[in-house]
């Protein structure tokens, strides 16, 4: 009897791949995007506090001192915000490493049973093959010899 075909099970393996690859792309994107955005509240914060510093230096109002101050935390907040956000994508991206590293293993293992069973077959058909056409030679050998 034929074994069971693993076709099947193989092309639901590899689309699993595919959409673990997907789910990675994706996480990258994001963690691209999270990446770029502490880089552009960085850069804001670095010039918010070389224009405090250039004004604190030519005088400023108390007003301005305070708002400047609390515009400073402001952006300091977020910018800790953005950073923990970007942790989190970088912990996505992660996940979604070890999970194409988990789906490409299942694929390859079924790809390898697949090819064992396959091999497993041609060869029960290479014996039975054999053995029909010994079969066949004993039946002639004999046929040979009564005559």
């Amino acid at each position: 009897m034929k074994p069971f075909a693993l076709t099947t099970v193989l092309r639901h393996r590899k689309s699993l791949e595919e959409q673990a690859i997907y789910s990675l792309v994706k996480a990258r994107e994001a963690e691209l995007e999270a990446q770029r955005q502490v880089q552009e509240e960085e850069a804001i914060l670095s010039s918010l506090l070389e224009t405090f510093s250039r004004e604190q230096s030519l005088g400023i109002e108390v007003v301005k001192l305070a708002q400047f101050a609390q515009r400073i935390d402001l952006i300091a907040e977020q910018v800790a915000a953005s950073k923990l956000l970007l942790q989190v994508k970088k912990t996505e991206v992660n996940r979604a490493q070890d999970l194409l590293i988990s789906k490409s293993k299942d694929r390859k293992i079924m790809e390898t049973l697949q090819q064992k069973q396959d091999d497993s077959w041609q060869q029960y058909l290479n014996q039975k093959e054999t053995a029909t056409l010994d079969e066949i030679a004993v039946i002639f050998h004999i046929d040979k010899n009564k005559e």
